[in-house]
């Protein structure tokens, strides 16, 4: 991924190959706001992009953005929506 670019190839890896022994956290936090999509309709969305290049930018198409859009349908980052929040 390049800030400069504002690109970011997709990349299916282990989650092991990324975090390796670090703790990790599996955060599903809007899902009372949300009806999660079936498991198996997030996977195939996940895997749909693999390989492309995609937009990638801080405020509006980050990971965040990006895992939420596979869960629930809705694009979304609390950090950006609560930075903002912090700047009033």
């Amino acid at each position: 991924m390049s800030t400069l670019t504002e690109k970011a190839v997709v990349k299916k890896e282990l989650l092991y190959d990324v975090v390796g022994r670090d703790k990790y956290q599996i955060n599903n936090k809007h899902d009372d706001k949300y009806s999660p999509l079936p498991p198996s309709k997030i996977v195939q969305r996940a895997e749909e992009p693999v390989g492309q290049e995609l937009p990638y930018s801080l405020p509006c198409e980050n990971r965040e953005h990006f895992v939420n859009e596979l869960r629930y349908g809705v694009a979304r980052s609390d950090r950006i929506a609560e930075a903002a929040l912090a700047d009033k």
